[in-house]
């Protein structure tokens, strides 16, 4: 028997679900003092991937089973037998109860809604080709959109082009309502790197689609609104998105009661949610993998950490500030461009402050001007994001260690 540790050594598992544990314990909480758990579950054979749904339930493969471990317990939910999936098989429909699985023989794929607690089959579908590679789902609408991409597997590398086909469901029956086979190729991204193997790829360097006035918006090459009663193309915005190479370089879209804001190749768009026209463009920033939107203003971060396609590795690319847009007109504001290399997120405690950390310093900005109003060094280890718990306090956390800062004066708290 093997067994599933939750102080697992898997890489990448540990740095999602440390980071969403940090999250979690510092805006419930507000301070250091996390409590810590530890289980162990036996499962039939080595793990091979897991990942944590929204519910708090772990999806776990194995080479002969696929099981569902409760996250606080360790408890075993349920288990799928003789079902030997890959990662990229098992896809969680965000803001729902259900993963989607995908079982692929030869030509032919079958996919199956599962209820994440239960294990119960909900609805299955043989209307597909290929492999899961995003999601969308609209509960209120009871509608499903899943992006379906075929023969994704190969050897790592950059240049991975395939033509993805977006099927649109009932959420809660699986009948299929339209699909549509996008217009051209788009890049993809290895889901592991591993020299000589075969790997799948994904399409995790873009963002995901989103529903949104009865359309499906998707963000592939610019931004594309497809009808969702009928599938038909209803606006077509096309310009370069992520930097060569690179993946996540553009922000995910954000919108107000008028536009969608959209990001790509160092510009942001506003489209409007009317006419589904562009209204105005932000030139020259750089690149942009972050926009927060409050008080009529676009904050945007510029230059960050980057995954390359290649080879995983991770990349710094600046300038490395923040840049403040007018949502109405586009007017840029002004531009901070006094940050450094290891830039994280930007965070807001209040109105009239922009904070943000890179590898040495917390800086907090004026939201009016764009002058710093303080600069404190924050002595954590490779810091890899600003939040704001509820007390107030900024909070600062690296790999290994936390730190607290007054987020009005700058006072070291903690």
């Amino acid at each position: 028997m093997f067994a599933l540790q939750q102080r697992s050594k898997h890489a990448e598992g540990v740095r999602r679900h440390s980071m969403f544990a940090c999250l979690i314990a510092f805006l419930l909480f507000g301070s250091a003092q996390a409590f810590a758990q530890n289980w162990t579950a036996k499962l039939d054979g080595r793990v091979r991937f897991y990942q944590m749904t929204e519910l708090g339930a772990l999806i776990v493969g194995t080479e002969k089973s696929l099981y569902a471990v409760d996250g606080e317990t360790g408890d075993v939910l349920w288990r799928r037998k003789n079902a030997r999936l890959d990662e990229t098989d098992v896809a969680p429909v965000p803001g729902t109860d259900l993963v989607l699985l995908t079982f692929e023989r030869g030509s032919k794929t079958r996919m199956e809604a599962v209820d994440v607690l239960s294990g119960d089959s909900l609805w299955q579908t043989e209307k597909v080709r290929g492999a899961v590679v995003q999601l969308a789902a609209d509960t209120n609408a009871n509608l499903l959109a899943a992006v379906f991409v075929r023969d994704a597997r190969g050897r790592a590398r950059e240049g991975f082009k395939r033509r993805p086909v977006v099927h649109l469901f009932e959420l809660n029956a699986g009948r299929e309502l339209w699909k549509r086979e996008l217009e051209s190729e788009v890049e993809m991204m290895p889901a592991a790197w591993s020299e000589g193997d075969e790997i799948n790829y994904t399409l995790n360097n873009y963002r995901a689609p989103l529903f949104l006035d009865e359309r499906l918006y998707l963000f592939y090459e610019g931004v594309t609104s497809l009808d969702v009663r009928s599938g038909k193309e209803r606006m077509r915005e096309k310009f370069r998105v992520n930097e060569e190479g690179l993946a996540l370089t553009e922000a995910d879209p954000v919108m107000d009661e008028r536009f969608i804001f959209a990001s790509g190749r160092g510009r942001v768009r506003a489209i409007s949610r009317e006419s589904s026209e562009e209204v105005w463009e932000a030139k020259d920033l750089g690149l942009t993998p972050e926009m927060i939107l409050a008080g009529g203003v676009l904050y945007v971060r510029t230059g960050g950490q980057f995954t390359g396609l290649k080879d995983g590795e991770i990349v710094e690319r600046g300038a490395y500030g923040v840049s403040a847009i007018d949502a109405g007109s586009g007017k840029i504001l002004w531009r901070y461009k006094g940050a450094d290399k290891g830039i994280t997120n930007i965070a807001l405690p209040d109105a009239s402050t922009v904070m943000l950390a890179d590898r040495d310093d917390l800086i907090a900005i004026d939201a009016r001007t764009g002058k710093r109003r303080a600069k404190i060094e924050h002595r954590v280890e490779r810091a890899a994001f600003v939040l704001i718990n509820l007390r107030g306090e900024a909070v600062v956390g690296g790999r290994s260690e936390i730190a607290a800062f007054d987020a009005r004066g700058g006072a070291e708290l903690w």
